[in-house]
């Protein structure tokens, strides 16, 4: 276990190295390793390292181990991984990070899950999460807070924090996320990962498809795109959706030289800090070194469309108060939600009778954001206006009010993306002046992940970006 300063790793512990999920998978097929040895280092790596990370929120280790006799198809055919606690693993509570749940362990893997064993990898457990994904920061009254790997007194990001955090210190090569307004991207910017929120419809079954607009979307945190491609590949194999194009299996860098919109302001005209500003600009320039055409625009986006989501966020948090009992069980206790929590739902009533309005202009904010790319093919700004904010910045019993003013100096960028449904990814391009990563996040139009892959491969693949994790 390597821990220098405030940092900590564990790619010195056992055999897999720096070894990325589709070198894992390899080495399988060519029998180098087992799937049994594979699973032994990652626990081995888990025991150490997790008691400073605090990642983990329950284990299946010993069934993982009789699981590694069996034979799996798939990219991450043997590969370990955790799955975040927001969805069920058959044998575990799903906890949602709260304390109003009851430890009570589900009888089935849900769709998803389902579609995530189709890569052929191997589930060791659960993933710390905020309080049902509600803040940018992993940290709850029921499993304290999860630290960065990077510099441990510093945030993971949120709401995936804990499935950052475990791909980021050397756990596992990649980790289950899912996003509501920027839940993968936030924690891989935080953590100097990629992090790609795929089109709406590439799930197999959405826990927000009945709402009247879905803002959630599963997907995976790598330290490689070759691992993010390869796993949206296979999945596509056990789902595929036909009302928006197929990814299909992306390995090479884009060919086409893009014409990319550039911003950092945010959408109140406020912005981000200094060393964000420069490591957009600095993306920007490397864009442009590589042929494409980069133009500096103001941010597209308006305050009011950012405070409607809000809303819509109050709205949802509301429904979990609310119906909590229906949703997770008798067990259910909405005494115990966290203060932001609480809060955040009895705002809700005050606004109800603008439900409507806000719905509409969501849903008629997705034909603009669709119109914005018959001008541009990729738009690069910031992830977070901010670098990732020390631990106890987003505490769970903060004032609910600073909480919210917090929010609105930090996330700026990445709900648009939820509320069209359109794919994003964060790319590890930046650093601050504190040695903490700065994400830039790269969008375009509904159904057009591959393009995002493809320009990630390329950015990767040319040296454009910042090695946290030394040779994979």
């Amino acid at each position: 276990m390597k821990k220098i300063k405030n940092n900590i790793n564990a790619f010195d512990i056992g055999i897999l190295g720096k070894m990325d999920a589709t070198e894992i998978a390899t080495q399988i097929q060519k029998k180098n390793i087992s799937v049994k040895e594979v699973i032994e280092c990652v626990i081995e790596r888990a025991q150490k390292v997790n008691p400073s990370i605090n990642a983990i929120v329950n284990e299946r280790y010993d069934l993982a181990l009789e699981e590694s006799s069996l034979k799996t198809n798939g990219c991450f055919a043997g590969v370990p991984t955790y799955i975040k606690d927001l969805n069920d693993v058959k044998g575990l509570p799903t906890l949602h990070g709260s304390n109003s749940i009851a430890h009570k362990p589900v009888s089935k893997n849900e769709k998803i899950t389902q579609q995530i064993l189709s890569t052929g990898c191997v589930i060791l457990g659960k993933s710390t999460t905020s309080e049902f994904g509600l803040l940018p920061a992993t940290e709850t009254l029921r499993h304290g807070a999860t630290k960065n790997p990077l510099n441990l007194k510093h945030s993971t990001g949120g709401s995936s924090g804990g499935a950052a955090a475990l791909v980021a210190s050397g756990i596992v090569p990649f980790a289950h996320g899912s996003d509501g307004g920027g839940s993968i991207r936030i924690p891989s910017s935080c953590c100097g990962l990629v992090g790609l929120k795929p089109s709406k419809g590439r799930d197999i079954e959405s826990p927000a498809s009945m709402l009247p607009i879905d803002i959630v979307c599963q997907g995976v945190l790598t330290r490689t795109v070759r691992d993010t491609a390869n796993y949206f590949a296979q999945v596509e194999k056990y789902y595929s959706p036909s009302h928006i194009p197929s990814i299909g299996q992306v390995s090479n860098p884009i060919k086409d030289r893009l014409k990319i919109a550039m911003f950092s302001v945010n959408p109140s005209g406020i912005e981000s800090h200094p060393d964000v500003v420069n490591a957009v600009v600095s993306a920007g320039e490397y864009c442009q070194s590589l042929g494409h055409f980069v133009e500096l625009v103001p941010c597209p986006f308006t305050q009011e469309i950012k405070i409607d989501f809000l809303a819509y966020w109050s709205f949802i948090t509301y429904l979990v108060r609310k119906f909590g009992k229906l949703t997770f069980g008798l067990g259910f206790k909405k005494h115990e939600l966290e203060t932001f929590t609480t809060q955040m739902a009895k705002v809700y009533p005050k606004m109800i009778f603008n439900t409507p309005g806000i719905i509409k202009r969501l849903k008629q904010f997705s034909i603009y954001y669709a119109s914005f790319f018959d001008k541009y093919d990729v738009v690069l700004n910031p992830v977070l206006s901010h670098s990732p904010p020390e631990i106890g910045y987003f505490s769970a019993e903060n004032n609910f009010f600073s909480t919210i003013e917090k929010l609105s100096r930090y996330v700026n960028f990445t709900p648009f993306q939820n509320i069209t449904g359109a794919p994003s990814i964060s790319l590890p391009m930046g650093k601050c002046s504190k040695g903490l990563p700065i994400g830039i996040q790269f969008s375009t139009a509904l159904g057009e992940d591959r393009k995002l892959l493809e320009l990630a491969f390329e950015i990767e693949q040319s040296g454009g970006f910042v090695n946290w994790f030394g040779d994979k």
